[in-house]
């Protein structure tokens, strides 16, 4: 058997070899009876994890391709189901008695679409929550703390805005969101220090889905994305899924290297440039001002489309006083449509709260709106009401106000833990605001052996490859520090930092 697998292909391992079998079953390389490999003896010719050859042979199962005998080892089966006439029938290793499979599952691998099979799925803490409980102490969600949700406020809201005339007399939304909605989130913008209209607004469920709009709106197959190295997984998923041609630009403890761009640009000729430049999603770095005017400056001279994807913008632990430091938003630095500006409510309310916006020339907009009437012709008619109250009277500035202190306090206490019980060797950023602490580990320590002993012990992290454009970094770990209790930060990064040393 001779088998070719692209271990920088972006399709899992076990799905390449999963297809490599497939087709010299389908071909009649191996033929009815053909005994396979026991797994260890495969992963060891193909040098890879035991695993990857137990979930490839698990798939060609559940298709109905192969079965496992207790003794006998693992065969293929007969292909009832495909024309065989013109397979030579060579037959291997005959086996006595062999099963027949009662029933024959869908080909599921051979059914999705490639679209679909471009997508790798990352819920660490999900499952251990599912195996643990709630006693696991959760770094790796990027959602807030249930106790942090404003329940008290999201209540009064949802009352008022089901009980307003306004929502009886129109109950159904406009593609682009509730005019009122977009004129607050207008005056949300020009706080910030960007000037747009309502033209320039449209409300989303969720900012993720205004990444996949912009992603159908500009992206063909193989057109190049530049990302920071390590970013926002689902927007990674988004642009394999268009099948466009990823590109990491390095970074470091101040962001993108914006010094780099204009020789990236140069030579890939980018359609897009997407970006985290504040409180930065895994890294927590925030982009200073003058690397944000030599990223739009590049942007301008190549032609390309910047998205600014700012769901932590609002959560800067800077100072209360004065916003005299407070990063500047790429929109407000450029009004000539060439930055798309992405925020959420996920972030600063409740993950459940599927309700965010995009700014962008009108002719985006437009264009966006026109490719929302295949998948939800609008944002939920509820959350639109529900934010738009949210929006009035400064409610949502005093609710900032009240998660900005205790999130500060939480990011301080992880800090002074990671100071006291990780090794020396360990390096980490201090985030200026977001949820986020990247954590360096040491020369020789692979973060997914961390967060495996860890996970013994009921504390999760994200480890870097899911992040990572290539999918390779195993050297940094993502701490959510505003996740967990404020009580159980001392002790998950004790457990961490205890873990690290050991290795």
């Amino acid at each position: 058997m001779q088998f070719t697998l692209n271990r920088r292909s972006t399709v899992p391992m076990y799905r390449q070899l999963a297809a490599e079998l497939r087709e010299q079953i389908v071909s009649g390389a191996m033929a009815e009876g053909y005994r396979l490999p026991p797994e260890r003896e495969l992963a060891s010719r193909l040098e890879v994890n035991r695993t990857t050859v137990l979930q490839a042979y698990q798939q060609l199962k559940d298709e109905g391709l192969i079965a496992s005998k207790v003794g006998k080892g693992t065969f293929v089966l007969p292909l009832q189901h495909i024309e065989t006439a013109r397979i030579p029938v060579v037959r291997h290793e005959p086996i006595d008695e062999e099963p027949k499979p009662s029933v024959v599952r869908p080909p599921w691998s051979v059914l999705f679409s490639d679209y679909s099979n471009r997508f790798t799925y990352h819920d660490i803490a999900s499952a251990e929550r599912a195996q643990r409980g709630d006693t696991i102490i959760d770094f790796a969600t990027g959602s807030p703390n249930p106790a942090d949700i404003p329940d008290d406020l999201l209540r009064k809201v949802s009352i008022e805005a089901f009980e307003s005339r306004e929502f009886d007399g129109q109950p159904e939304s406009p593609i682009e969101g509730f005019e009122e909605l977009r004129a607050l989130l207008v005056e949300h913008m020009r706080a910030r220090g960007v000037q747009c209209g309502v033209r320039n607004v449209m409300v989303l469920s969720g900012s993720e889905q205004g990444i996949d709009l912009i992603v159908r709106a500009f992206i063909n197959p193989g057109d190049c994305v530049l990302v920071e190295q390590s970013t926002f997984f689902p927007a990674l998923q988004t642009f394999r899924s268009a099948d466009a041609r990823i590109i990491g630009v390095p970074v470091d403890e101040h962001g993108m290297r914006t010094d780099l761009l204009d020789g990236y640009c140069a030579r890939f000729r980018p359609k897009l440039i997407y970006t985290v430049p504040t409180f930065q999603n895994p890294t927590g770095t925030t982009l200073p001002p003058e690397r944000r005017s030599e990223l739009i400056d590049v942007a301008r001279r190549y032609q390309c489309l910047i998205v600014e994807d700012d769901a932590y913008g609002d959560l800067w632990y800077g100072g209360e006083s004065s916003d005299a430091h407070r990063p500047i938003l790429l929109k407000g630095m450029e009004n000539a449509g060439y930055v798309m500006y992405l925020s959420t409510f996920s972030k600063t309310v409740t993950s459940g709260l599927r309700t965010g916006w995009v700014v962008a020339d009108p002719h985006v907009i437009n264009r966006l709106a026109a490719l929302r009437r295949m998948v939800d012709q609008h944002t939920s008619t509820s959350s639109q009401r529900i934010c738009l109250e949210l929006l009035k009277e400064g409610r949502i500035a005093e609710h900032l106000r009240g998660l900005i202190k205790a999130y500060r306090i939480r990011r301080d206490a992880a800090i002074a833990a990671l100071e006291r019980y990780a090794p020396d060797e360990v390096y980490w950023t201090v985030p200026a605001g977001g949820y986020y602490i990247w954590v360096s580990l040491p020369d020789g320590v692979r973060s997914l052996d961390v967060l495996e002993s860890c996970r013994s012990q009921g504390v999760t992290f994200m480890p870097g490859s899911v992040f990572d454009v290539d999918e390779m970094d195993d050297s940094h770990i993502r701490l959510n520090f505003v996740r967990p209790d404020a009580a159980d930060i001392d002790t998950g990064i004790r457990i961490i930092g205890e873990t690290i040393a050991q290795m």
